[in-house]
């Protein structure tokens, strides 16, 4: 039998070559550059599997979303609810209109207002807000609606203290041991009394209580908005009466414009009393110091034209001017008696006098007449000389005027040089005067510019409290009434809306908090794209999850009966997956394990030997599972021979192999359950059954094992077996016992060929539904062929 092994399987070498015992049967087979890279891989998977991405995310959304929709649901109901069960409140509205500052009807003072207008630009609407949410304004408003009319309870934080102050005291009075005792007493009553003063309010009337009461709760109704980018305010009451939020909001504009028209009517009145006090003393003063002035000046017989000119002054200043006159007419009286002396025929006194001209005319006649003569006569004729006469006589007349001329001319060079003189000495003589008084005037001067600064002084108050008291009366308001608030007709709160969409929202919040918990708590596999991510072996079908048949026995038969269905479909997947799983095609030889029982191992064992049969080869299925053996139900056989009679030598081989109604399908069941299975398959009688059916025409072997935690079955069916299919149920088989099956198989050398997922749902998967995904192209349904029983058992030797 050894002889007829092929020398290509190294793993299917037994006991009988070589010489060696049947004891050493077992070895492992050479995959460590595999299992290398399958650990590497793992670990990877490890360090990914922390990371929650979008996408699982959103799975597990779709997975749960009818939890999320019941958790928001009720979200929303209780809500609801609320919203219904608590009193209606209504909102009234007041706006305001806040100036920066009040139009004036008398405009005084503007230009002093620049700087307080910088102020209010920066910070008055701010004010104005503090000053709406002030305590004043409420206790006004409080006071004038009667709103603290209702009686109010003594607060129990106050009878509480009363009561722990009585005992205190009746405790000290009756602890009168000295001791230890008497000391951590008084300790233990000094830090209750501490704490009672760190907790409880230092008042103890209950009116103040009630005060504080009210207020608070005034101010916690009303709410104060500004509207962005403009001066315009909104005054907000909520309360249960409509009528009552009303007349509050209106209250609260009310009030705020009387008493700011009080705070500046109290101002002005302040300013005014001010002004007239200081303007009192500022006119005593005034007048304390021209009394002091007037009287020395009467004493130092100073004199002053007004408040800046004195006499001496006054005086000095016209013989200033009078001298600069006085040069100026000397230098003209000298300049017109050097010319009259120098050129008297030019001179212009000369050519103005009248005497002189009318001299020169009648010379000229007679020159004329003397000329014209002198053509007729001689010089020594008598009427020649007597024109000679009349001209010498008119020249002597004209010099004789020029003389008076020059004379006169200098007689006023004369007068100007003494009046110079004269004025040149009174100024000289003014100056030593002015000099004089300005040394006896220093104290005048100073009790002049005291007068002169309390003149000012006073006239300014005079003007400011002038001023004050003609614009304090007529002082208008810088806050105005846009829009009084009107009763409210419907309520403001409960926001059904608004409170429907939070709880929505908090049910939403809340199922996915749910969600994730029971995710966190889940470690089973979920999702079929996890397998490759996790466990680092491919994924090799997803195998949906669908009701049995009644009149089936096995799910796995659907692919026979159903050969359309979905079940069909996703075998017939999973064996075009092993196809090409190795180069040489799908193994001949395979295990099908899981990790646990009702996992789906035997229907998918079955379902595969029922696709690889419809190839056209034939497929042995032994049920290898010799702890709870199931193939036998599934096809409704019996389990009186099997796997265990010839594993142990009981029972010949060819009554064991038994066909079906499934062409080419022969099934071998576990027989009798024996006391220790994995002994049976430690031996060597495995692989002979293995290459005793590949000898008769077998083309594909498939086991269905037994499961891998707690049991070593699958662990020695696996190292005689050269390819292992491991089946996982979708949602149920926890990642950690994969994980622990798959680290049981690598430290046997085992690498298995991959995964098939089993019972999956649309929600674990990443396709499309099942019904477009598997039945692709299937516009009417086959009809199902009814599975019959096999027929009795057929020696293997006749079948093949």
């Amino acid at each position: 039998m050894a002889q007829d092994l092929p020398p290509n399987r190294p793993d299917l070498q037994l006991a009988h070559g070589g010489g060696n015992p049947p004891s050493q049967a077992l070895a492992l087979r050479g995959n460590q550059g595999m299992l290398d890279r399958w650990d590497a891989r793992e670990q990877q998977a490890d360090q990914e599997d922390n990371v929650l991405d979008l996408r699982d995310i959103w799975r597990l959304i779709v997975k749960h979303k009818w939890m999320l929709i019941s958790v928001a649901i009720v979200g929303l109901l209780a809500a609801l609810l609320v919203s219904f069960v608590r009193t209606p409140l209504y909102l009234a509205t007041t706006t305001l209109q806040v100036d920066k500052r009040a139009p004036r009807v008398v405009q005084f003072g503007q230009n002093d207002q620049s700087a307080v207008q910088e102020v209010d630009d920066r910070t008055g609407m701010g004010t104005q807000l503090e000053l709406l949410k002030s305590r004043v304004l409420a206790e006004r408003v409080i006071d004038e609606l009667r709103l603290d009319r209702q009686g109010l309870p003594m607060p129990v934080s106050l009878a509480t203290r009363e009561r722990n102050e009585r005992d205190r005291l009746g405790e000290s009075a009756a602890d009168e041991d000295i001791g230890w005792q008497a000391m951590v007493q008084n300790l233990f009553d000094k830090i209750g009394d501490s704490y009672h003063k760190l907790r409880e309010p230092a008042v103890s009337t209950a009116e103040q209580f009630s005060r504080e009461a009210v207020v608070k709760s005034f101010q916690e109704t009303v709410k104060i908005e500004q509207i962005r980018n403009s001066s315009v305010i909104k005054v907000q009451v909520e309360n249960a009466s409509p009528q009552l939020a009303a007349r509050i909001a209106n209250s609260m504009a009310q009030a705020f414009i009387a008493l700011n028209l009080e705070r500046r009517l109290e101002s002005s009145s302040y300013a005014k009393s001010f002004l007239e006090t200081q303007l009192g003393l500022t006119k005593a003063r005034l007048e304390e110091s021209e009394r002091k002035l007037q009287a020395y000046a009467r004493e130092r017989n100073i004199l002053t034209l007004d408040e800046k000119t004195s006499v001496v002054n006054q005086t000095f200043v016209e013989f200033s001017t009078a001298l600069s006159k006085a040069e100026q007419d000397r230098i003209k009286a000298d300049s017109e008696y050097q010319a009259v002396r120098s050129n008297p025929d030019t001179a212009r006194q000369v050519l103005e006098s009248r005497t002189i001209q009318a001299y020169k005319e009648q010379r000229a006649k007679l020159d004329a007449e003397y000329q014209e003569n002198a053509k007729i006569y001689k010089a020594e004729f008598p009427k020649m000389k007597q024109l000679k006469a009349q001209i010498d006589d008119l020249d002597a007349k004209i010099q004789g005027e020029v003389q008076n001329i020059l004379a006169s001319v200098k007689n006023a060079l004369d007068t100007a040089v003494r009046q110079e003189e004269l004025i040149r000495t009174r100024l000289r003589e003014t100056r030593q005067e002015i000099v004089a008084g300005q040394e006896r005037s220093v104290d005048f001067n100073l009790l002049k510019r005291e007068v002169d600064t309390n003149r000012e002084l006073y006239n300014g108050l005079l003007q400011q409290v002038k001023e004050v008291g003609v614009a304090g009366g007529v002082e208008t308001n810088n806050i105005q009434v846009v829009d009084k608030a009107q009763v409210p007709l419907f309520p403001y709160k409960p926001r059904i809306a608004l409170n429907a969409a939070i709880g929505l929202l908090a049910g939403l919040v809340l199922g996915l908090g749910l969600v994730f918990l029971m995710e966190s708590f889940d470690d089973s596999i979920k999702f079929a794209d996890e397998v490759e991510r996790i466990l680092g072996v491919p994924l090799l079908g997803v195998i949906p999850k669908v009701k049995n048949q009644r009149e089936l026995t096995s799910l796995a038969l659907l692919t026979f009966t159903d050969a359309r269905g979905h079940m069909a479909e996703a075998y017939r997947s999973v064996r075009t997956a092993l196809q090409f799983s190795t180069s040489e095609g799908a193994p001949r030889r395979l295990v099908v394990t899981s990790t646990t029982k009702a996992e789906g191992k035997s229907t998918t064992s079955l379902a595969l030997a029922i696709n690889f049969a419809q190839l056209g080869g034939k497929v042995a299925l032994i049920d290898a599972d010799m702890r709870n053996p199931t193939i036998h139900r599934s096809l409704g056989i019996g389990n009186s021979q099997g796997l265990s009679n010839y594993l142990s030598g009981h029972h010949p081989e060819g009554e064991l192999l038994r066909p079906t109604e499934i062409a080419n399908l022969f099934v071998m069941t576990a027989g009798p359950i024996p006391p220790s299975p994995v002994d049976l398959l430690t031996g060597p009688k495995l692989g002979e059954l293995m290459e005793h059916l590949e000898a008769k025409g077998v083309e594909y072997i498939i086991f269905d094992g037994p499961p891998v935690l707690g049991l070593a079955d699958a662990i020695v069916l696996g190292n005689q077996v050269n390819s292992v299919l491991y089946v996982a149920q979708a949602s149920q088989t926890r990642k950690s016992h994969i994980k622990d099956a798959f680290r049981r198989l690598r430290m046997a050398g085992i690498v298995p060929r991959g995964v098939v997922l089993t019972k999956t749902t649309a929600q674990n998967t990443a396709y499309y539904t099942y019904d477009n995904y598997y039945g692709y192209g299937q516009e009417n349904e086959p009809e199902k062929t009814p599975f019959m029983p096999t027929q009795p058992p057929l020696p293997l030797k006749q079948q093949a």
